[in-house]
Parts: structure tokens; sequence; C-alpha cells
């Protein structure tokens, strides 16, 4: 699938599909109905393309895909341009389709979106493969712990005298200190804090974001 879906605008949704599986060869007539249900657009099969929503035009590509039961698919920017529902949809039917044992390779720079949907990830540089590998493998190289006090100044200077991390950075009325993957005890640094008469209000283990990853690969 294309980045831009491009259909008959004066045809409907069901004469397209006639189309492009008459050209493909890809499959049957009689799967059309099918593909429909599965990108959800059984009911508006009738409406002209010229009607659909960017997202409705979206889904109705990934039913040109899916013509002839691929195992397969090979989607380029497939939520690119869309709105918070129309990329919700199309996040919920990668993850179905992928469900039903259909492998997905897709190509996209809404790298938050490629951290939700996808198991794997590969990241580019003009060319150049700069790592690959599980998501979380890939972003969890370290940890990132991120605590909080009302006493925010007087954490800072305490956590002089804590080992263990190897990053600090104040952020506002946080602190996010950086530990070795699976190094960060969050216990031992609680109990720290309270010895040193500081009550933490706020505690959480975050992983690395695979945007921060991206750029810290790319040296953007």
């Amino acid at each position: 699938m294309l980045e831009t879906p491009n259909f008959y605008h004066y045809l409907s949704a069901k004469d397209n599909l006639e189309i492009t599986q008459a050209i493909s060869e890809r499959g049957t007539p009689e799967d059309i109905a099918h593909v429909l249900e599965t990108v959800n657009l059984l009911h508006q099969k009738n409406n002209k393309f010229s009607t659909f929503s960017l997202g409705m035009k979206q889904r109705l590509a990934i039913g040109g895909t899916l013509l002839g039961y691929p195992q397969v698919l090979v989607l380029d920017e497939p939520t690119n341009g869309l709105d918070p529902v129309g990329i919700a949809e199309i996040r919920n039917l990668i993850k179905d389709l992928s469900s039903k044992g259909i492998t997905i390779i897709m190509a996209s720079h809404l790298l938050d979106e490629v951290e939700k949907v996808c198991t794997h990830v590969a990241i580019l540089k003009k060319g150049t493969l700069l790592t690959a590998g599980n998501v979380n493998e890939v972003l969890v190289n370290e940890e990132i712990v991120e605590i909080s006090s009302s006493k925010i100044d007087e954490l800072e200077k305490a956590l002089s005298n804590f080992s263990g991390f190897t990053g600090l950075k104040r952020e506002g009325k946080s602190i996010l200190l950086t530990f070795p993957f699976g190094q960060a005890d969050l216990e031992a640094l609680n109990r720290f804090c309270f010895d040193n008469n500081i009550i933490l209000n706020q505690l959480i283990l975050r992983k690395k974001t695979l945007e921060a990853k991206f750029f810290e690969l790319t040296n953007q």
C-alpha cells in the first residue's frame, strides 16, 4: 500500500475493489465482501470513494492489499495525515490483522505509532541500518527513574551521595536519574531519600521512548 490511497473517486468502494481484483488477479470477486467487512466498510460498500474520510480511504487501500489473503503486507506511512480517530482505526486494524497471522512491514516516521503497534523495529539513516530488534529490546538499554519531592533542592543535593546512576537531569520539579538496564533499585532509592528526611511524592520507572532512541542513534 502506497502512502496516499488513490482509487476512482466517482466509483463505490465495492466497484473499486472489483477493479483492483480484476487487474491484480489476486483472489476472486467473492472475496470482496469479506475484505470490506474486515476493514469495517461493508455497510458503506456502495458509497463513492469521494465521500470517504481519509481514514476510510486508508482502510479501503488496506482492503485492496488483502485481496487474495496475502501472508505479508507492506504499508507505507499508513497513518500519515490522519486525525486521532483515523489513527486509532488504522492502529486497531493493523493489530487485528497481525493477530490473524499476517506479517506487516510498516514504514513510518510517526515513532509513537511504531512503538504502540510494532513488535520489532529497524532504524535506518541514509540507507544504513543503525539498529534492529524487538521494540522493547531496542528501547531498554537503560532505565530512567523520575522522582520528585517538595524539597527538590535538598533532594538533588542528597543524590550526590547515592550511587548506581549514570546521569542526573533536573526537569522543573522532577529529577530524572539514568541507570544501566536492570540496575534501577527503586526500593533502595526510596529508602535512601527517607533516611535523608526527604519524602518522595513521585517515583516512576520509565523506559526510553523510541523517539529519544532515534535521536540518539542518528545524532539529530
